[in-house]
């Protein structure tokens, strides 16, 4: 296997598929590489991780697949520079082709490390102070070249950024007429002026770095506060486990004073925990048997046995944490609207300087221009801002996969819902099941539709089975199974081929219903939903079931009608239109905005209709049938509950099980993009202000700097309110402080029951 390094670049030539990898940053200790392949492979990003951490020298690593990046921080007398990259590339290589050895993978978590503000800010503010001693006090002893120097050193990593930015994308950044600005006055000896602003910018970038860090630290610290071991009861017996070899369905004992540390439902006791360190809020919760507890909080009383559901990175904690490692905050229309506008003003505002200087060779009013960089304080604010929102979100229950997901949530103006396992409850159950004629009975019924339905995880599946199993029925075996999604199954039991589903799956094998419905009329008018069962390509009956509405769902709908906004709400179901008008009428929705009878692609039409009359949509589903809208929606929305194609197409997962959380994340998206609107004007009207006085009034460079840079500094601590007031919720208007929450072990269990 031969590796080839040439001028920092690494190809490896031992895989099939020639790969070039970039080292495009380095300093002692720390240096970082542009990977390609990590944004296409999640298992390429896992092996390489586990190549690279088991190399001596490296003290710990941070990939960021998104952003293709893999940093490495190691020793630095350990090692040289070359030496490093030859490894490296052989690691890169060896994740490409390499076995890892099984269960080797590292499953820890590896975390920023602390900003050292020293080492960030020592030398931009060592240049100010030089600057300000040689220039306004007059120091004979400080040498202006001397000074000069340090403040060239001090602004060249921003340059080199800059630098590498412009030849890497082949295009000019606006972070130019800033690094420019910085140069020039320092040849004009003006050392002041870019001293500070140099240290502005980057007290900016370390504050940008410390929002993610301290939200990660906090996390981290719960993390750290949790055994590696856990107590589990088996045989009656309690024991203790390593915490990776728990399974889901095991049964987790905690005890007062321990950290829970699976998420999952209380089977047996009852106790007060401490959940504010996972969700920033100062409450108390009781949960009983039946109710749901989440990984990371504080028994603080009593005793709880608990099923496990969710581990490691499917709970509440560990989905905060992938969100801060890689969520793409950097995506929002906001920042990418500023830098096309910024670099678009390069051009004008350098021929601009150059005509005021020809106009009037006054040096200051000609490089006025050079300060139109708004782009630089806005994309400092808006991520930090963005990932602020996140992590609160995360934190609720709510996990909101990017910062575009947030800006698109902020302008829905159109919400189409699900119906089954959405706007109910999930539960459904058997009303009565109907025959053609009185030659077949109803346990044949029964039988067929339940031995086609036992794999299929659907809510009406579980309630043929439950209706099966209190009739006794004995389930055949399918020779042949089928899913039809949005329809049906179709299956062959005993060499005849059987058929389980909707009106529209029965249309399309041709089988008639309207036998069935002549002998019961009442079947067009009373509204419970159908599955038909067929055989041999004839009708054998129909099996009417009900679904209870969710409790919250009248009051959420009501919420949406009355926002400012005036948010429209429509339902897209496969049920028949009888319960479609029902359901819409007990919420309060228009029936002209219930669609029934809707396949996969029918909801789908139904999105892009609305998006044709200019509406932004959102889309709530749970199922696999429910997928294709989810894709086709501006923003869309799953419930944690549900099927796992649903969730991991859909841009918010609602991990509650809580459609109220809804309603709370339109509600965190507006204020965050309040807040976000907010940084741009603080950060745009300075700058645009700096620029004209520098022009008509040759303001005073220092000044220029203060106002403009130091409006960046303002805009980003204006990004921190989400992060650091824990105390109360930064994003609920008008409302009153929360009391302690108690829920009633009388809830119903399969609403809280974790997926």
């Amino acid at each position: 296997m031969a590796t080839q390094v040439n001028d920092r670049t690494i190809v490896c030539l031992g895989s099939p598929n020639r790969m070039t990898y970039q080292m495009v940053h380095t300093v002692p200790g720390r240096c970082r590489f542009r990977v390609p392949r990590l944004k296409q492979e999640q298992e390429y990003a896992e092996r390489l991780n586990w190549f690279v951490e088991s190399l001596s020298f490296v003290i710990t690593l941070r990939i960021n697949a998104l952003a293709e990046s893999l940093v490495i921080y190691y020793t630095p007398n350990a090692i040289t520079l070359e030496s490093l990259e030859s490894a490296i590339a052989g690691a890169l290589d060896l994740a490409t082709t390499g076995e890892i050895p099984i269960g080797a993978i590292s499953t820890k978590t590896e975390y920023r490390p602390e900003i050292n503000w020293l080492e960030r800010l020592g030398l931009p503010v060592t240049s100010l102070g030089l600057a300000i001693a040689a220039e306004q006090l007059a120091l004979p002893l400080i040498p202006t070249l001397l000074v000069g120097g340090v403040v060239i050193a001090a602004s060249l990593p921003f340059i080199v950024r800059t630098i590498e930015t412009t030849l890497k994308e082949k295009r000019l950044d606006a972070d130019i007429l800033d690094a420019l600005w910085m140069t020039l006055y320092t040849i004009k000896g003006d050392l002041v002026a870019p001293s500070l602003m140099v240290s502005l910018m980057e007290t900016g970038e370390a504050l940008r770095d410390t929002t993610a860090r301290v939200s990660e630290r906090e996390v981290s610290q719960l993390v750290g506060g949790m055994n590696q071991t856990i107590r589990i009861e088996r045989g009656g017996q309690e024991e203790w486990v390593p915490i990776d070899s728990i399974k889901l369905g095991d049964r987790a004992v905690v005890y007062a004073g321990e950290r829970l540390p699976v998420s999952g439902r209380v089977l047996r006791g009852t106790g007060w925990i401490d959940e504010h360190e996972l969700t920033g809020e100062l409450t108390f919760v009781c949960r009983s048997e039946g109710q749901v507890v989440h990984a990371g909080t504080l028994l603080l009383d009593g005793k709880l046995c608990i099923l496990v559901k969710r581990m490691g990175r499917n709970t509440r904690l560990g989905l905060t944490l992938q969100l801060l490692q890689s969520a793409p905050v950097h995506d929002t229309r906001v920042e990418d609207y500023a830098a096309k506008l910024a670099n678009m003003a390069i051009a004008p505002s350098l021929i601009l300087g150059g005509i005021i200087f020809a106009l009037t060779r006054d040096v200051s009013r000609a490089l006025a221009p050079l300060h139109l960089d708004f782009s630089h304080g806005i994309r400092l604010s808006v991520p930090s801002t963005v990932l602020s929102a996140l992590t609160y979100a995360s934190r609720h229950g709510i996990y909101i996969r990017s910062g575009r997901a947030l800006e698109v949530l902020a302008r829905v103006d159109a919400i189409a819902f699900d119906k089954t396992g959405t706007l109910t409850q999930g539960n459904a159950a058997v009303k009565v099941v109907r025959t053609v004629n009185t030659r077949t009975s109803i346990k044949e019924v029964l039988t067929l539709a339940a031995s086609v339905e036992k794999d299929n995880k659907h809510p009406v599946a579980a309630a043929i089975l439950n209706a099966s199993a209190a009739k006794g029925v004995q389930l055949r075996e399918c020779e042949t199974w089928e899913y039809r999604v949005g329809a049906g199954i179709v299956a062959q039991i005993d060499g005849q081929q059987v058929l389980v589903g909707s009106h529209r799956l029965m249309q399309k094998e041709e089988i008639e219903t309207t036998v069935i419905h002549s002998r019961y009329p009442e079947l067009q008018t009373e509204c419970f939903s159908l599955v038909y069962v067929a055989r041999s390509g004839k009708l054998l009956g129909a099996i009417s079931y009900t679904d209870p509405l969710r409790p919250e769902a009248h009051q959420v709908i009501r919420q949406l009608h009355q926002s400012e906004d005036g948010i429209e709400t429509y339902i897209l179901t496969g049920d028949n239109p009888q319960v479609a008008e029902e359901v819409a009428a007990q919420l309060g929705i228009d029936t002209d905005r219930a669609y029934a009878e809707m396949s996969p692609q029918g909801k789908v039409k139904v999105i892009q209709h609305l998006q044709a009359q200019g509406k932004v949509v959102a889309f709530v589903g749970e199922g696999i049938n429910d997928v294709a809208a989810l894709a086709h929606a501006d923003v869309s929305i799953a419930i944690a509950t549900g099927s796992d194609m649903a969730r991991e197409t859909a841009d918010i997962v609602l991990l509650d099980d809580d459609l109220e959380d809804v309603i709370h994340a339109i509600e965190i998206a507006k204020r965050s993009m309040e807040i976000i609107y907010q940084n741009t004007a603080l950060v745009a009207v300075p700058n645009i202000s700096v620029v004209l006085a520098g022009i008509i009034f040759a303001l005073d460079p220092i000044l220029s700097v203060i106002i403009s840079n130091g409006s960046m500094l303002l805009a980003e601590l204006n990004s921190f309110r989400p992060l650091f007031d824990p105390g109360e919720d930064p994003f609920a208007k008008n409302q009153p402080p929360a009391p302690p929450k108690q829920i009633n072990s009388t809830d119903s269990p399969i609403i809280a029951e974790l997926a």
